[in-house]
């Protein structure tokens, strides 16, 4: 049995281990000063975007973190959640953590009338896909960005 809820500002030290976690998987690194605003910027309720971490019964420690926020679109009137973020310690995968915390971030979306929910993953991903299309639909799409100036 496993506990979701949002983080709060005694949450850090621990929401902040699962997101390094997070980014080692994806063999990447942010400044500190982007994690630590990313964590405050989640508590701050001028900003529209949220963290929330799964908590373990059985041993009262996070095992899992999301990270979502919600923005306008072009194409409908209501907005659109996006899940920038989702990890679930490796201890724990294929035990229900990461639809826990996505089904928490749909009953979110429900709850503020933004109905819509998107996010990605890499392609190598295989694990988080055999879970993505249990509880999403496959959306056909790429994504490009910007390349960082020379």
């Amino acid at each position: 049995m496993i506990e979701i809820r949002d983080v709060t500002e005694t949450d850090y030290t621990e929401w902040l281990r699962l997101f390094d976690l997070y980014l080692q998987f994806y063999n990447s690194s942010l400044p500190e000063e982007v994690k630590k605003s990313t964590f405050y910027r989640s508590l701050d309720y001028n900003v529209p975007m949220w963290s929330a971490i799964a908590i373990s019964s059985e041993t009262g420690r996070p095992i899992g973190l999301v990270n979502y926020l919600r923005h306008v679109s072009t194409w409908s009137t209501q907005d659109k959640i996006y899940l920038n973020d989702l990890y679930v310690d490796e201890s724990q995968r294929l035990q229900g953590v990461g639809k826990a915390l996505i089904d928490y971030v749909y009953a979110k979306a429900d709850s503020m009338e933004t109905p819509e929910v998107y996010w990605c993953t890499s392609t190598s991903n295989h694990r988080a896909q055999l879970l993505y299309c249990k509880v999403g639909v496959f959306a056909d799409k790429v994504i490009y960005k910007r390349l960082p100036s020379s």
